[in-house]
Order: C-alpha cells, then sequence, then structure tokens
C-alpha cells in the first residue's frame, strides 16, 4: 500500500486498496471463464490458471476492461498515480498478476509439501 501512497490504518485508503482488489478479481473471473483466453499450448488445462498461460491480449483486455469500470472514487486514484486506461497500467497489472498468483495451484503444491519455495524454479515473464 505504501507504494501507492496510500497508508495503513488510513480507512479510505484501505477502501480503495480494497475496491481495486475487488475489481481486478472481477476482471480475473471472467479472464479465467473464458477459455479462449488461454493460449493455445495450454488449452487443456482444466483450471487455476497461471496469469503466464493466458493470452497477453486477454490480460491487456483486462486491465482495459478494469480501469473503464472502476468506481469513481478508485479512478481517481489511477490518475492520480499517473497511470491511464490503457495496458501500460502497472497498477492493475500488479494487482491482477498478483490475483493469479495467489490462486493458481502453485499455490496447493506448496501447501501440501510445507515447502514454500516448490515454486522457484517456475518463470514468471509475461
Amino acid at each position: 500500500m505504501t507504494a501507492l501512497g496510500l497508508q495503513s490504518g488510513n480507512p479510505s485508503h484501505e477502501a480503495v486498496y480494497l475496491a481495486v482488489k475487488a475489481e481486478c478479481a472481477t476482471a480475473y473471473e471472467a479472464t479465467c471463464g473464458n477459455r479462449a483466453n488461454l493460449r493455445p499450448e495450454f488449452s487443456r488445462v482444466v483450471d487455476k490458471f497461471t496469469y503466464n498461460q493466458m493470452k497477453g491480449s486477454a490480460i491487456d483486455n483486462a486491465i482495459v476492461q478494469i480501469y473503464r469500470n472502476a468506481q469513481p472514487n478508485v479512478r481517481a486514484w489511477y490518475d492520480n498515480w499517473g497511470v491511464d486506461g490503457t495496458s501500460r497500467n502497472w497498477i492493475i497489472r500488479w494487482f491482477l498478476y498478483h490475483l493469479f498468483r495467489n490462486r493458481d495451484a502453485r499455490n496447493d503444491r506448496k501447501a501440501k509439501s510445507m515447502d514454500f519455495h516448490a515454486d522457484d524454479d517456475d518463470e514468471d515473464s509475461e
């Protein structure tokens, strides 16, 4: 939160942070809900998709939609942060990436093995 200029413990700042997370979660569900968003080599994956299994264009479209559909108070923060409604919006991309990261199957492996570095060899590039 502090990297975004938001203060932990400030109710209005925490509300913005939670709103961004909620808006990204909605886009995450929509993106994962459409198998056409998967890169062709991952078309047989059942569920718990990773960020890297999605087409770049699907992620870019999700970012644009999140910005366009943002609540007015959240949009004001995006604008204040100097990010726009394009796919270059690093704040939305970061939130979206972390949603994928926290919900993908790697977390199941780590929890089962109790080895919290079980996925250190995975590449997290775009």
